[in-house]
C-alpha cells in the first residue's frame, strides 16, 4: 500500500462519510471528508488529492454535474462514483465522462478495494511497482494477443494505435494510459481489469505462453 495516496470522499450522508473515510484511513490512505458536495471544487484547489469518491445523489449539485466539473479542471484525479441507485443510464453516462468504477450501495468492501487497487494501477499511483505494473500489462498483452492468433499489424488497424506503440506497451517499455486500455479491451473483448488484476487469466493465454517458452 502506498500510503502517500489522498482520497477525497464527498457524501452528504454524515454517517456513511465517516465509516468511509475510516475505513479508508484504515487500510493506510490520507482520507478527507466533505458533506457539502460545493466544497469539493475549493477544496481540490487547496490541496492535492489522487482520487475522489463521489456519491450520485446530493443536495446542491449531483454527483453526475460534480463529475463534469471536477473532470474538466482536474482531468487527472481518478473518480470513483458510489450510489444507492444504481441504473445502467447512469453507469453509462460516468463511465463517458471519464469515471474510472461505479459501485452500488451498500457495496463489499473487498470490491472498494479492488477498485483502488485498480485504479493506484492505472493512474500509475504505486510508483516502486509502475515497472513491474508495465512488465506485467505487456505480458497480458502479448499472450493474449496471440492466444487469439492475431497480430501487432491486425491490432493496430482495430485500435488505431501504431504497431510502435503496441510493440513497446507488450516489451514493457511504456506504460498503457487508460484510454490506450480500454481500446484494447474492447478491441480484445476483455474487461480493462483483465490488464491489471494478477489473478485475471483468459481462457487459452496460459496454453499460448506455453508453447511459445517451448
Amino acid at each position: 500500500m502506498d500510503r502517500g495516496i489522498k482520497i477525497l470522499v464527498v457524501d452528504d450522508d454524515k454517517d456513511y462519510n465517516l465509516y468511509l473515510t475510516k475505513f479508508l484511513s484504515d487500510e493506510g490512505y490520507v482520507t478527507k471528508g466533505i458533506t457539502k458536495p460545493l466544497d469539493a471544487l475549493p477544496t481540490l484547489e487547496q490541496e492535492k488529492f489522487h482520487i475522489a469518491i463521489l456519491d450520485l445523489k446530493m443536495p446542491q449539485i449531483s454527483g453526475m454535474d460534480l463529475l463534469k466539473e471536477i473532470k474538466a479542471k482536474h482531468p487527472h484525479i481518478c473518480v470513483i462514483i458510489l450510489t444507492g441507485y444504481p441504473s445502467f443510464k447512469t453507469a453509462v453516462e460516468t463511465m463517458k465522462l471519464d469515471a474510472f468504477d461505479y459501485l452500488k450501495k451498500p457495496f463489499d468492501l473487498n470490491d472498494l478495494r479492488k477498485a483502488l487497487g485498480n485504479a493506484q494501477k492505472t493512474y500509475c499511483l504505486v510508483g516502486s511497482s509502475k515497472d513491474r505494473i508495465k512488465t506485467s500489462v505487456g505480458k497480458k498483452l502479448k499472450g493474449l494477443r496471440k492466444s487469439k492468433k492475431i497480430t501487432q499489424k491486425q491490432l493496430a488497424h482495430r485500435t488505431g494505435l501504431s504497431p510502435s506503440l503496441l510493440s513497446q506497451i507488450e516489451n514493457g517499455q511504456i506504460a498503457a494510459s487508460l484510454t490506450t486500455l480500454d481500446k484494447l479491451s474492447s478491441s480484445l473483448n476483455v474487461k480493462i481489469s483483465y490488464f491489471l488484476d494478477d489473478e485475471a487469466v483468459e481462457p487459452g493465454e496460459k496454453d499460448a505462453a506455453e508453447s511459445n517458452h517451448a
